[in-house]
């Protein structure tokens, strides 16, 4: 059952914040000074008990100056964890937790959930899972969602972490999409990615020395080797894809113009596609309803573009640049038996 330890732990909070002080207060005036300065009332009572939770559960080395009997630290370096201690920190660290919980299955996830939680709290009772906001259940009324959460093998996570941190080159057997039979590769891991429930590796195939992604789920046969790279200077995947379509780019960047009309088009003015994106009217061809538009950016994620506008079906067609354009009518000719041009 969960509890709700909002006041209980701004008490811990405050009694170690007082007691941290070196000021050496006795009990009558620690309680004096959290209802003045805290506005935390509390009685005798309640201190004492607070004073032996702190010491039994959270290990706090209090003790009592013989001469003042006034409170302090053994360790004066120690302090109490942080607690979630308002409203908006408490739903802060539940957000937090949500977005953890995206990828469970990873074998990072335990560990990093341990770490979070020991940022709260050591105890059971006042764990992220039992906090209550303002009294009232937390049913989770924020959530994320998207495709399942791929399961990463923990050997293949464990090496292709050891050669991120040690900038080793790694060997492994893989097929690619199209490809009937797996081969072998050399790659330089620059950087994980998590991209619609997938686990993805960006970096440098050494043979073909050319940037490629790879789907952890499908690396086979996954080592280890001695050969040490250099991270190219001011790496950052981010400034890659800074659009709307996933982790999928190359190193070419071109310049897109794509017409779009009824709900295509009104989606398609909610999110940023690429760099230097525009939108303007249609006026050559304003569709159906008159609503047609002509959305220009710039990217290197040619394949994602592709697919993209073609799961629009007829509110979407190509404008620019001609390799988008040649997708689009094969596909078209192809599934209609006929020539589009």
């Amino acid at each position: 059952m969960a509890v709700d330890f909002t006041e209980k732990a701004k008490r811990y909070q405050a009694i170690d914040e007082i007691i941290a002080s070196g000021r050496k207060l006795k009990w009558n005036e620690i309680v004096l000074e959290l209802k003045n300065e805290y506005g935390l009332k509390t009685s005798k009572t309640s201190f004492f008990r607070d004073i032996d939770e702190l010491e039994k559960k959270y290990a706090a080395p209090i003790d009592t100056d013989f001469e003042t009997s006034g409170y302090f630290y053994t360790d004066p370096k120690y302090r109490l964890p942080r607690f979630y201690t308002d409203e908006n920190a408490a739903r802060a660290a539940k957000l937090i937790k949500t977005l953890m919980d995206m990828v469970k299955g990873n074998p990072l996830y335990k560990e990093a959930h341990e770490v979070f939680e020991s940022l709260a709290t050591e105890k059971q009772d006042l764990t992220l899972e039992n906090i209550k906001i303002n009294k009232k259940p937390d049913n989770d009324r924020i959530i994320f969602v998207g495709a399942p959460n791929t399961k990463v093998p923990t050997e293949t996570w464990r090496i292709i972490d050891k050669a991120l941190q040690e900038n080793r080159a790694i060997t492994f057997d893989y097929i690619s999409n199209g490809e009937k039979k797996s081969k072998g590769r050399r790659v330089q891991p620059w950087q994980l990615i998590f991209d619609d429930g997938n686990w993805n590796l960006h970096g440098l195939d050494v043979v073909k020395n050319g940037r490629r992604r790879y789907s952890l789920e499908k690396i086979k046969n996954l080592k280890i080797t001695n050969e040490v790279f250099t991270l190219p200077k001011d790496y950052d995947f981010r400034n890659m894809t800074r659009g709307s379509f996933g982790c999928m780019c190359d190193d070419k960047h071109l310049d897109y113009k794509i017409h779009l009309h009824g709900y295509a088009a009104r989606y398609a003015q909610t999110k940023l596609w690429g760099d230097n994106q525009t939108i303007t009217p249609d006026k050559k061809n304003p569709g159906p309803d008159g609503d047609g538009i002509i959305l220009s950016f710039r990217t290197n994620q040619l394949i994602s573009v592709q697919r993209w506008v073609w799961k629009w079906a007829d509110e979407a067609w190509p404008i620019a640049p001609k390799e988008l354009v040649e997708d689009w009518i094969e596909k078209r000719e192809r599934v209609n038996g006929i020539r589009v041009m």
